[in-house]
């Protein structure tokens, strides 16, 4: 068997790889299936057949000079992509959140954003979410709450109306709730509550108080200025510990490509 490994590091690669499918498994059965989870088998299917059949690619390798650049180029983008994930991993696990200088009689609103469903029940992280939010609720009980997320494929409920279910067993009223109903996106959510809130009489300068996953709120804010909030603040929920690095993986081009789609 070690025979197939001449080298410790095909043995690493080997081994690393077929850990993260392991682990790309139980986010499937876990349910948890977006672009992080795909990126992670992705990642360790190439891993580990690299490893596997490290003689074979090392023979193909040299038979021409092209390749090996080539393959080179490969590694060297691939280590400098994946110094680049640290570091935004890096900065998003540093965000604290900060006090929200608010008395409890202040008028305002509270919006929680969305996040995956099963069937019609929150996933983990948008439990974590609503568990946050019903106790900035609390803290500002003059405050109107938002829930925001549309309907998923083939799915009967929204998330808006799954998440006023939730938070009505924690307590909160439902004359208190919004629902938002047709977002798909963090950018539509709060586009799409804008309107609800002016409807409210509630301007783009009195406070909102975004709830939503700790990696999630910088992009968050900044979407929120974009579609024309003025005066924002933010309540972090912590993203369950088996999810967090696929969930932060995902934000990690979504940041990029919100960039890149003028989101903020």
């Amino acid at each position: 068997m070690l025979s197939r490994f001449p080298h410790w590091r095909a043995l690493l690669s080997f081994v690393t790889g077929s850990a993260l499918i392991v682990y790309a498994l139980y986010l499937c059965l876990m349910h948890i299936t977006h672009a992080g989870t795909v990126l992670i088998a992705s990642i360790g299917v190439a891993m580990a057949a690299s490893g596997w059949f490290s003689v074979s690619l090392a023979r193909w390798l040299q038979q021409q000079r092209w390749r090996q650049i080539v393959w080179q180029l490969m590694l060297t983008g691939f280590v400098l992509w994946a110094v680049s994930v640290a570091a935004f991993f890096r900065h998003i696990s540093v965000l604290s959140e900060q006090a929200i200088p608010l008395a409890a009689t202040d008028r305002g609103a509270i919006i929680v954003l969305g996040s995956s469903v099963r069937g019609c029940v929150p996933s983990p992280t948008l439990a974590a979410r609503l568990n946050r939010g019903a106790e900035v609720a609390m803290q500002f009980p003059a405050m109107k709450m938002v829930v925001s997320g549309g309907y998923g494929h083939g799915r009967s409920c929204s998330e808006a109306e799954v998440m006023a279910a939730y938070l009505m067993k924690k307590g909160i009223p439902a004359n208190r709730l919004i629902q938002e109903n047709a977002s798909t996106s963090t950018y539509e959510n709060l586009r799409f509550s804008r309107p609800l809130l002016q409807q409210q009489g509630l301007a783009d300068d009195t406070p909102l108080i975004i709830v939503s996953s700790e990696f999630h709120l910088e992009r968050a804010t900044a979407i929120a200025h974009r579609a024309g909030f003025r005066n924002t603040y933010t309540a972090a929920s912590v993203t369950p510990l088996y999810t967090r690095f696929p969930s932060w993986l995902r934000e990690y081009f979504s940041y990029i490509s919100g960039y890149l789609l003028g989101e903020y």
